[in-house]
């Protein structure tokens, strides 16, 4: 198995090595590129009614696998199950559809689906598992309301509409555990392989009462050695979410999903924010968001299971209003992004209609409408957030020990036109270390994903043992770092 490599830690608030950051400093987010038309539409009777993200991208072995929620061209039926469909790609742009002949529809086997019979598919490789558990799968079993079950059915009734687990052999085959459910409720669920914790973290929405409506939010757990863990609450809306989607024409807002990015230290979620257009639905004296568009916004934790943090002003990431019109009505991300070279990609699901149009009597707009389609964002490796100054501005770090000979100052960053960063390492008395203060060292200007900092020439060696370094921004963004010391801990 190849070891993966380690990225620089993003530059955060709340992140351990960020001590401090002067007047003039603010945080910065990056935006990605979003391709014009889809990667992945539906056709034929299989997905001919549209193709939705509710799932996860692999690249196996040099090949793009993709899992995906399969609307078929006639609508589902009681006694049918939920479609997932199993795509390849050489390049993650033009996908095949393969003729797996596994499973029986409209009377043919010369299509690409699997047996998986989730909701929202969420797949993971397992290096730990056995090879006939490689790919594990989570999801929602089934799409039936519970009063629909048949009588005599063999499975307990908290089975059927909850979230399950399933394991493979070769992602197409599968075998769902249980009969007991790994977790409670259903609806929606995305999971990760997380290399730098060795656990699989899970993310499913829950419903409750929050700020005087009935929200979506969502619950995180581990799953190892074939054990869920036990979910505890991630994020709960609030009125601010309320106040930001009231800022855009709604009602109020929650959570609808969750997809992950873990990294050695900082793990970033990609949270789909639901903002409900009036008037609220209603269940009873619940009032609830009904109808309305979902945005991506960025979230994120400093440690694994700790809290988790919204960016100031909670700015959209991937927002309806800025997309292709097949996109403009909802948007959804695949479980994780993957990376590619030198970039992030993150496939997601876009509609043109928002979310809830259906049976609920409201004008349909966009083209197609109802149908859903597949998209691809893609940024730059270690860009999603970080710290900005037009002016001057100073970012302080402390060091995180390094091993033997391990002294390293690498930073992701970019500057503006007439632009620089500039470094200097500080003692223990906080003062600059001869030969290493700003004057000493190289400015860096441009677009670099990883630069060291050199200062006349050279780094720094075990003899310096600086205690924090600070950087100078001037017209410049910094998005990540490796601040590493041989011998000091952080």
């Amino acid at each position: 198995m190849v070891k993966k490599a380690k990225p620089l830690e993003l530059a955060c608030d709340g992140h351990p090595q960020v001590a401090g950051v002067s007047e003039g400093v603010q945080v910065a987010i990056y935006r990605p590129q979003v391709l014009e038309t889809p990667v992945l539409e539906g056709q034929g009777a299989v997905d001919g009614g549209g193709v939705s993200i509710y799932g996860s991208v692999i690249r196996d072995n040099g090949i793009f696998r993709m899992w995906y929620q399969a609307t078929p061209q006639r609508p589902l039926t009681a006694g049918d199950t939920v479609l997932v469909g199993c795509v390849e790609s050489d390049d993650g742009l033009s996908w095949r559809r393969p003729s797996h002949r596994i499973m029986e529809w409209e009377g043919r086997r010369d299509h690409h689906l699997t047996d998986l019979p989730f909701h929202c598919p969420s797949v993971v490789i397992d290096p730990q598992a056995p090879p006939q558990a490689r790919y594990r799968a989570f999801g929602c079993t089934g799409r039936r309301k519970l009063a629909d079950l048949p009588a005599g059915f063999p499975l307990p009734v908290e089975a059927w509409y909850a979230y399950h687990s399933a394991h493979s052999a070769d992602g197409l085959h599968w075998t769902v555990d249980g009969p007991a459910p790994a977790w409670p409720w259903a609806d929606v669920i995305t999971s990760v392989r997380d290399p730098w914790a060795g656990r699989i973290r899970v993310a499913l929405k829950r419903n409750g009462r929050s700020a005087g409506l009935f929200r979506r939010r969502f619950c995180t757990a581990d799953y190892a050695a074939g054990r869920a863990g036990e979910a505890v609450t991630g994020l709960i809306p609030d009125e601010f979410d309320d106040q930001a989607a009231q800022a855009r024409g709604f009602a109020s807002a929650d959570y609808y999903g969750l997809g992950w990015m873990p990294g050695p230290t900082v793990t970033v979620g990609f949270l789909w924010i639901f903002r409900h257009q009036a008037p609220l639905g209603a269940d009873g004296v619940r009032r609830y968001g009904k109808i309305g568009c979902v945005d991506v916004s960025l979230v994120y934790q400093t440690e694994p299971g700790g809290r988790w943090q919204h960016l100031p002003g909670r700015p959209d990431w991937l927002a309806t209003r800025d997309m292709p019109e097949w996109a403009s009505g909802a948007l959804y991300t695949a479980a994780y992004p993957l990376e590619v070279g030198d970039e992030t990609w993150l496939y997601f699901t876009g509609t043109a209609d928002r979310h809830g149009w259906r049976g609920e009597g409201v004008e349909r707009d966009g083209v197609e409408a109802g149908r859903s389609r597949i998209g691809l964002a893609r940024w730059p490796a270690g860009r999603l957030m970080g710290y900005e100054s037009r002016l001057r501005g100073i970012v302080q770090l402390e060091p995180r020990q390094g091993a033997k000979d391990d002294n390293r100052l690498c930073l992701n960053l970019v500057t503006r036109p007439g632009g620089r960063v500039r470094a200097q390492l500080l003692d223990d008395g906080g003062q600059p270390i001869p030969g290493y203060a700003f004057d000493d060292c190289e400015p860096l200007t441009g677009d670099h994903l990883k630069t060291d900092v050199r200062w006349r020439g050279k780094s720094f060696g075990a003899e310096q043992r600086p205690t924090a370094v600070q950087l100078e921004l001037q017209g410049a963004t910094l998005y990540g770092f490796e601040f590493t010391v041989a011998g000091i801990g952080a």
